[in-house]
């Protein structure tokens, strides 16, 4: 019973034993393998070398195409729009018709005016002829004044010499006393001529006005085209009634149109002083079509600024008079040449101050100045304001680990 019980401690014992030198034999026959070793990952980028050049930064800039002569020509008078000859959009030329007043509602004030100044008139005349009657009848009232002077004087004597009664002196005196009151009147009827003159000459002077009045809206009542231009809207139809003042059309001449674009506080200063010094300030406009860039003339700056900038008004050449007012432009604000300036694309850039250099095959970050943009070729670029030599090779390709020290390689190897 012993040697069983033995035998069944043994048996795994032995067991455990037999694994364990398998696994160190094993162990110690099996090949080695070389150690792996960690190879520096190299970044496949392309640069440019880097030369020195005059150049002038642009600026994007957005604006609106406007007219700065938007006219909008509205009602002389109350009535009914008989004509539109026109339609919104329509280009038009010099002395063109565009919309009619009905003629009656136009000729019924015009001779109610004439009228008027033919009553004052008539009335002026009356009162010539009046003031002539009056003169001659004041000059022989005042001979008859002094018959009844001479009359009392004669009945004095007489009374004197007891020749006549007092009851006679007293009918002289009564006599010469009306008399005296009908100079007066007279003398009255004369003087006021002169204020009636001016009275009537007031009437006829407004007369004449309201009767210019009528003829001025008789022109007006047709609205002509006064130079080339385009229709912007058309608020009316033929039939409908207006009021007085009601805009009946609006246009504006080709020559108005210009560009009124956002200039950002920032650049202001330098436009401001290129303005102020007399330099011609432009931008180029590109067409989507690739035609050839227009140039574009600064015209003026406008008179009130924002917290965002001020507006910067552009004169739009011939080739672009085909604009409505409303289109929107992109275009470039050309800036002042700078010397010993570099253009870059702007997958060189990082951030707005820093770049890559290509030194002994590795990345090394350099800062720079950004200037602003640049077109070459078609593409927009980044022209910068180098901290590093002539001649230094610049990495173009965009990399997002970028840092110094990276290990990169020009081209596939």
């Amino acid at each position: 019973m012993w040697t069983t019980t033995v035998k069944r401690f043994l048996l795994p014992v032995g067991i455990v034993a037999l694994a364990i030198v398998l696994f160190v034999y094993m162990k110690s026959t099996k090949p080695e393998q070389p150690p792996v070793q960690v190879k520096e990952k190299v970044w496949m980028v392309e640069a440019m070398e880097a030369r020195y050049e005059s150049l002038a930064p642009v600026s994007r800039l957005y604006g609106q195409v406007e007219s700065n002569s938007l006219v909008a020509a509205s009602s002389p008078i109350s009535g009914v729009v008989e004509h539109v000859w026109v339609k919104e959009g329509q280009e038009l030329k010099a002395g063109d018709r565009l919309v009619g007043m009905n003629q009656q509602d136009l000729q019924i004030p015009l001779q109610q005016a004439k009228a008027d100044v033919a009553d004052v008139e008539a009335q002026l005349r009356l009162e010539k002829l009046a003031y002539q009657a009056n003169v001659e009848r004041l000059a022989h009232e005042k001979k008859v004044l002094e018959f009844k002077k001479s009359d009392v004087v004669r009945t004095q004597k007489l009374l004197d010499k007891d020749l006549t009664s007092t009851t006679a002196l007293e009918q002289s005196k009564e006599a010469l006393a009306k008399q005296e009151y009908v100079v007066v009147g007279a003398q009255l009827a004369v003087e006021e001529h002169k204020l009636k003159s001016q009275q009537n000459q007031a009437r006829l002077d407004k007369a004449k006005a309201v009767l210019e009045q009528a003829e001025l809206n008789l022109e007006r009542g047709t609205v002509i085209a006064p130079y080339d231009g385009r229709v912007a809207s058309v608020k009316v139809s033929a039939g409908d009634r207006v009021n007085a003042g009601a805009v009946l059309i609006e246009y504006y001449g080709l020559e108005s149109l210009e560009l009124r674009a956002k200039l950002p506080v920032a650049e202001f200063h330098d436009v401001n002083q290129r303005i102020q010094h007399g330099d011609t300030v432009t931008a180029l406009y590109r067409n989507a079509s690739g035609a050839k860039p227009v140039s574009l003339k600064v015209d003026r700056m406008a008179g009130e600024a924002s917290t965002s900038g001020v507006d910067l008004l552009f004169a739009l050449p011939d080739e672009m008079k085909a604009l409505r007012p409303g289109d929107l432009l992109e275009v470039e604000l050309q800036g002042a040449k700078r010397d010993r300036v570099v253009a870059v694309p702007y997958s060189a850039v990082y951030g707005n101050d820093r770049v890559y250099l290509v030194e002994d095959q590795r990345l090394k970050a350099v800062n720079v100045k950004l200037l602003g943009d640049l077109t070459v070729d078609g593409a927009l670029w980044a022209l910068i304001e180098p901290s590093f030599p002539q001649g230094s090779k610049v990495c173009i390709t965009h990399l997002p680990n970028a840092v110094s020290g990276l290990k990169v390689s020009e081209g596939a190897e």
